[in-house]
């Protein structure tokens, strides 16, 4: 039987509705245990908040984990407002009676002319399981409008027991017509270097338990946990911390804003929005059909993210990992989302983490690739194909005369192309989302899911046009659309798909012969494969084995539905990067007439060998005639 998430959720509920949640059980469930798990979260916030400048009040609260969002306008241009967000962190696990948290705005630290209040959201998980944890969590959320667009703007959070932040700032979106060059950046899969709170501060759990798992939650379950021999991640890699490394490189771009295509922080390590059960601590004792789930990942992240996020606007798509059936809502697991992040809100009802903004000459799309999915089936249709007609919509009034909009790029998590062994192409979401990117010329197309980086050629109706090796300028209008990968934020690698074999067979009627008989090949700058030359690997001149996913049918015993692995072979697969990467792209409008330009550089953190802490490994333009991005239908 086909279970969704929102069913979940409703099991979830009803469970809790036997189980009250009393403000008494509240705080004794979070000082459970040595010390208890709000006592240890608030010494870590304060550190960063004291890093930042911060000067705490007298009530035993700091603010830690700001991070912006866009607020989009009239013809969707975010330019006069910022939305605010930060987390609000106590010794117990509660904030005093009549606490109000506040926004000043102003042109400099010393003028903050502008006060604006904040809503305090509480945010509650308590798990349906005998004596399980519960989760609470406060937000401070601001939305600040009335801003003047392309301008510097600088912002503090105060508490109304003292407690105030550093400074910190944001320039807001440009208004029309845009003449200045601006970059942005994306990468996917990122989670957390650091583990949540140590175990013997969580749950109140049996003392040989934690013992039992070395006296801390074991490795991977709610970090990144990298292999011992992994050149990058590993204990001796160029890099043991590569998603914080990321991040902040990330920041050394100055981006105009940074999306985030899904799998934001592992809260949820299943990745298949099971409901959650932390009875237990080792894997083996979480029952078939539930799935760990630690609330507390997410202030690790939001902490992570601060030194750029509280700068930069981070916008976010959802991924198979951000599927969270605890919070009792009808948001198709994304109730923890809506108060912990910024969701603009503007896409089709009942999409949360769907929505549209409009930055310069560039229109960009966040869309669910859950809600498409036919690998896993948790989400898949639950709006009824309202998501696909609002895409449609959208596409249609971008290229559309004298909207502004040139470049088109839309960011979601699972792939419409890719070759990763793991997890390949999804074809539902190609089904649902490939026709309207090639109807309405689609410019970029940013992925997740797969924990590495590729870029495809150019792909019209579902066949490459063209080759556009490192160095190549495409245009969209002729060549088609270009997909990338950029799974490779932070999480743990994974490999391309191997040449055919037993493990990972061939399509039918696919011999496979030559080049084809190596394991999977990389193909990127300044690359060369041990003992040979480029031409020896697979590469875009010879068949590379992949697969895509079918819908398939349910599988007895499967506590999620699941899809089905079709072999494919493709001539469409140009760079392959398994490492850590991000991609910065550099806009560079012009005025109507003149050739406006989109260049998409993919930068690899830690390259082994090279010495340095970044290398550029692949950059291509995208070429347009601005103001001429009308497509007839």
């Amino acid at each position: 039987m086909t279970v969704t998430i929102d069913e979940y959720s409703q099991w979830n509920r009803e469970k809790l509705s036997r189980q009250a949640v009393t403000r008494r059980s509240l705080l004794v469930a979070t000082m459970a245990g040595a010390g208890g798990i709000a006592y240890a979260q608030f010494h870590r916030a304060r550190a960063g908040f004291a890093m930042g400048g911060g000067r705490a009040g007298n009530a035993g609260v700091v603010v830690a984990g700001r991070h912006l969002s866009f607020v989009p306008g009239a013809g969707d241009v975010p330019g006069d407002g910022m939305a605010v967000t930060a987390q609000l962190v106590s010794k117990s696990g509660s904030l005093p009676t009549g606490l109000r948290a506040y926004v000043d705005v102003g042109t400099s630290p010393k003028e903050y002319g502008t006060r604006v209040e904040a809503d305090i959201q509480h945010l509650v998980g308590r798990y349906a399981i005998p004596g399980g944890p519960v989760g609470s969590q406060f937000y401070a959320k601001a939305k600040i409008t009335g801003l003047h667009t392309g301008t510097l703007y600088h912002y503090r959070i105060r508490l109304s027991d003292g407690t105030v932040t550093g400074d910190a700032h944001f320039t807001t979106a440009p208004g029309a017509p845009v003449a200045a060059p601006f970059t942005f950046t994306a990468f996917a899969d990122v989670g957390t270097n650091t583990p949540p709170t140590d175990p013997k501060f969580a749950w109140g759990q049996d003392p040989a338990a934690v013992v039992k798992a070395g006296g801390r939650w074991p490795d991977g379950y709610f970090e990144n946990a990298y292999t011992v021999d992994d050149p990058i991640g590993g204990t001796g890699g160029t890099d043991p911390s590569p998603a914080a490394t990321i991040t902040t490189l990330m920041g050394a771009e100055r981006p105009a804003f940074t999306l985030l295509a899904g799998d934001i922080c592992y809260a949820n390590p299943s990745g298949s929005g099971l409901p959650a059960d932390d009875n237990g601590i080792l894997k083996s004792e979480v029952p078939l059909g539930t799935n760990r789930f630690n609330p507390y990942v997410w202030d690790v992240f939001l902490n992570q993210i601060e030194p750029q996020a509280a700068f930069t606007p981070w916008m976010f798509a959802t991924g198979n990992h951000d599927m969270e059936a605890v919070y009792g809502d009808t948001l198709h697991g994304y109730g923890g989302h809506v108060q912990r992040l910024d969701m603009p809100g503007n896409g089709p009802k009942g999409c949360p983490s769907v929505y549209r903004f409009v930055y310069g000459n560039v229109g960009v799309i966040s869309a669910d690739a859950n809600e498409l999915s036919f690998e896993l089936q948790t989400n898949t249709g639950y709006s009824d194909g309202a998501q696909v007609n609002w895409v449609r919509h959208t596409l249609k009034k971008w290229r559309t005369a004298g909207s502004g909009v040139d470049f088109i790029v839309v960011f979601f998590h699972h792939c419409v192309f890719s070759t990763a062994h793991n997890h390949a192409s999804d074809g539902g979401v190609r089904a649902a989302l490939e026709p309207l990117f090639s109807k309405f010329q689609v410019d970029l197309a940013v992925q997740g899911h797969n924990h590495l980086f590729e870029r495809t050629d150019p792909i019209r109706h579902g066949k490459r046009t063209r080759a556009a090796p490192d160095g190549a300028t495409v245009r969209p209008v002729e060549d088609g659309v270009t997909y990338v990968c950029v799974g490779s934020g932070g999480r743990p690698r994974y490999p391309f798909r191997p040449a055919p074999g037993t493990a990972a067979p061939a399509p039918k009627g696919v011999v496979p012969k030559g080049a084809q008989k190596l394991p999977e090949g990389q193909r990127y700058r300044g690359y060369r494969p041990p003992g040979g030359t480029d031409s020896t690997e697979n590469n875009s001149e010879n068949i590379v084995n992949s697969f895509v996913w079918a819908k398939g049918t349910p599988k007895a015993g499967k506590p999620a539905p699941r899809g089905d692995k079709v072999p494919e072979s493709v001539d469409w697969s140009q760079v392959r990067y398994d490492g850590y990467a991000f991609i910065a792209v550099d806009v560079v409008p012009a005025a109507v007439g003149g050739t406006t330009t989109m260049t998409v550089r993919t930068l690899a953190d830690a390259l082994p060998g090279t010495g340095r802490s970044h290398t550029e490994i692949d950059r291509i333009t995208l070429s347009r005639t601005a103001g001429l991005g009308t497509v007839t239908p």
